[in-house]
């Protein structure tokens, strides 16, 4: 009773909390902007695809002169900060005198920056080197922004300039390193490098490079409009792709909360949902052209009125129906990356969370059987069977979405196809994408919410949907999910699952509350029946075999592939979980194990004479690793001049690991289920058991093909 006062109070507070952000005016008619957007110049020398900037009438350009005297009027009094873009800034010649000026006008200015293409570097370089002496002298703080949008190539590319790659990386090394300006790049993500970005992020990190990505918008002040065709405008895989990516800066990269929460943003955008981020153009923000023209902001408003005619702030205060038919119009829908304080949307979702949190872990079973009993229950077919499966989806590999095509198939034909599924998942966007892709009927929840409870109670049966009950924090998830069906006696199914790897004392005693609340237990494999056994319990195990392999095998019949002289590699990171020893050990091990991998391809590809090595992946998500950022660490240590080597970017799915697996001479699995499914396809193939023991020499053992195997301390040797 006493935590429930607890929480009890906690709502009320943060009630508070969100009535005040929801009666806080979006657009304020008497705020000043304390940020500048100044388009200095309505040139470029770069051909990009993602914009149409003209060579303008320098004699219409604002002056130094002209600009201060712009900036010293009252709108601009409680300026703080000036981003000085383009076009491409660095082509005016007074440039210098540009940052002098708005010093001269704005005493109380704390920052001022640069966006550049770094396409001409000399001079760049050496009129940066002039502005950060004058900003220097003022005390003024000066930032570099260096446009990259992939690497070499693709870059070159997508600004439609050669050698571009080349000069944007030296700009950006001499001013991040020799001038010691803050210099971050900004990569643009368009229907032309959608699939690249990836490539992109692994240069930085390998280069301790910082940047941020966005996605390209249609902008009123680059005259993109007629863009349509790069300019979102991603088919669904390159939609799905940018989701994953996006989520990967979030958890492995971006460090500002405020810039995740701009990730997020466009993640929810591309969803198709809308903003949640708020904008600095709302109250902060201002927009000056290079001809003295004054904007709202820069993606879609109108011009107002050109501040060296008429009083900037006449111009802003005569104009307000413009902003307010922004907002109306175009704000939700807006992708472009500005940044801003928390909005009321956002702060909601963060208080759901942190509400729901507080009943799903695998310490609050009580709380959670409390809350469960003023859930409202969700409608079922009532002529239909309910079947709740729950597990790690949301962060499925394709061996986990085999699985699930697997048990729907079984409930299917146990229930003559009168099942209704439901899905919990930890990313509902990734189970939908599988669903799709396996053309599944289900309704995806969340199971980061109070709906992992609600359709537990309800559901005629709720069922672990296969993959490894092991060392992880969201076991809450299917124990929580069996407590709750079992306290409304309702049916439990493990379906399919193996046990272990086990080393920490909490998860080993959450895994066997699980199993002892399990009505039925089916597991993949001899070694987990024989832990099971070990644990005591009366329920005799069903040694089922993992679900995925029916399904692989049935895919297989429809999919004809003729033979290609290649060697397929179905490779991941080893990480810790699965070895004994402490971490400076394993990363010891680890280095020589990965060597020993590369020396078995080598080999192998010289045995069979191949045309072709391919690194496909069992995983795309960066929860769990995306095996694609393996492929690209691992290609460029041990096979960056190897013309011989080809690495698939797309998206990998049941079929796609079938069609690769079978066009193949030889597949060096490591993953688990690339073991199964080429084992199952009947396809020659390598095992490479990163588990030491576990659930690799489990499988080949109970299938009797322990000649495949290739164990770490063999590949080290």
């Amino acid at each position: 009773m006493h935590h429930f006062l607890k929480i009890i109070k906690t709502i009320f507070y943060q009630g508070k909390q969100l009535y005040h952000l929801k009666s806080t005016k979006v657009l304020d008619i008497d705020s000043k902007p304390s940020v500048l957007n100044l388009n200095i110049i309505d040139s470029c020398n770069s051909k990009c695809t993602m914009c149409n900037i003209w060579k303008q009438d320098e004699a219409l350009e604002i002056s130094p002169d002209e600009l201060g005297s712009v900036l010293r009027d009252p709108l601009f009094s409680e300026l703080k900060h000036v981003g000085v873009t383009g076009g491409e800034p660095t082509l005016r010649e007074d440039l210098p005198e540009v940052y002098s000026a708005i010093i001269d006008a704005v005493p109380n200015i704390k920052g001022l920056s640069i966006i550049t293409n770094a396409i001409e570097s000399e001079e760049v370089l050496e009129r940066i080197k002039k502005i950060k002496t004058i900003c220097d002298k003022h005390r003024v703080q000066f930032s570099a922004m260096v446009s990259i949008d992939g690497v070499g190539k693709v870059h070159d590319q997508v600004r439609g300039t050669k050698g571009n790659f080349k000069t944007a990386v030296k700009v950006f090394k001499y001013l991040e390193h020799d001038l010691k300006i803050p210099t971050s790049f900004g990569c643009t993500i368009s229907k032309i490098n959608a699939w690249e970005a990836d490539d992109l992020l692994y240069y930085a990190k390998k280069n301790d490079m910082y940047g941020r990505f966005r996605i390209a918008e249609t902008i009123n002040r680059l005259y993109n409009q007629d863009r349509g065709k790069v300019i979102r405008n991603f088919d669904a895989d390159e939609t799905y792709n940018l989701l994953l990516f996006f989520e990967k800066l979030k958890r492995t990269y971006e460090n500002s909360k405020t810039y995740q929460r701009t990730y997020s943003s466009i993640q929810n955008i591309l969803k198709g949902g809308v903003r949640l981020i708020g904008c600095p153009y709302h109250k902060n923000g201002i927009v000056l052209g290079s001809k003295g023209q004054l904007s709202y902001c820069a993606p879609k408003s109108k011009e107002i009125g050109n501040a060296r005619d008429i009083s900037a702030l006449k111009l802003y205060k005569d104009n307000f129906d413009e902003k307010e038919r922004i907002l109306k119009e175009n704000c939700k829908s807006c992708i472009h990356d500005y940044h801003a304080p928390i909005t009321y949307i956002e702060r909601k979702i963060e208080l759901e969370a942190a509400f729901a949190s507080k009943f799903l872990s695998i310490t609050s079973t009580k709380r959670a059987l409390r809350i469960s009993q003023i859930l409202k229950r969700p409608e079922f077919n009532t002529k239909s069977r309910s079947v709740f499966i729950v597990g790690w989806y949301g962060t499925e590999t394709v061996g986990d979405k085999a699985i699930l095509g697997g048990i729907i198939d079984y409930y299917n034909e146990k229930y003559d196809n009168k099942v209704e599924f439901i899905i919990g998942s930890l990313f509902p966007f990734i189970t939908e994408r599988t669903c799709q892709e396996l053309k599944i009927k289900a309704k995806v929840i969340s199971t980061k919410t109070l709906d992992l409870l609600r359709y537990s109670k309800s559901a005629d049966e709720t069922v672990m949907g296969g993959g490894p009950l092991m060392d992880l924090d969201a076991l809450y998830v299917p124990y929580l999910g069996f407590k709750v069906a079992k306290a409304y006696k309702k049916k439990t199914t493990v379906f399919g699952c193996g046990i272990g790897p086990l080393k920490k004392k909490k998860y080993l005693n959450t895994v066997k509350k699980i199993l002892a609340l399990s009505d039925e237990v089916k597991l993949r494999d001899v070694n987990s029946i024989t832990t099971y056994d070990a644990y005591g319990f009366k329920n005799v195990p069903e040694l089922f075999g993992d679900p995925a392999k029916s399904f692989v095998e049935a895919r297989s019949k429809q999919l004809e592939v003729s033979k290609d002289n290649i060697i397929s590699c179905f490779l991941r990171d080893w990480t810790f979980e699965y070895f004994n020893g402490d971490k400076e050990s394993f990363a010891e091990t680890k280095a020589k194990f990965e060597h020993g991998i590369a020396s078995l391809i080598k080999q192998e590809a010289k045995r069979l004479n191949v045309d072709k090595i391919v690194f496909d992946h069992m995983h795309n998500f960066v929860v769990g690793n995306d095996d694609r950022d393996f492929s690209r660490y691992f290609i460029d240590t041990y096979f960056k001049n190897d013309e011989r080597v080809i690495m698939n970017k797309k998206l990998s799915t049941v079929d796609s690991i079938i069609e690769a697996m079978k066009k193949s001479e030889l597949n060096i699995c490591m993953r688990f289920h690339s073991v199964l499914f080429a084992h199952t396809l009947k396809t020659d193939f390598i095992a490479i058991d990163y588990t030491m023991g576990g659930k690799i020499r489990g499988y080949l053992k109970d299938n009797k093909i322990l000649n495949n195997i290739k164990t770490v301390e063999s590949l080290i040797k």
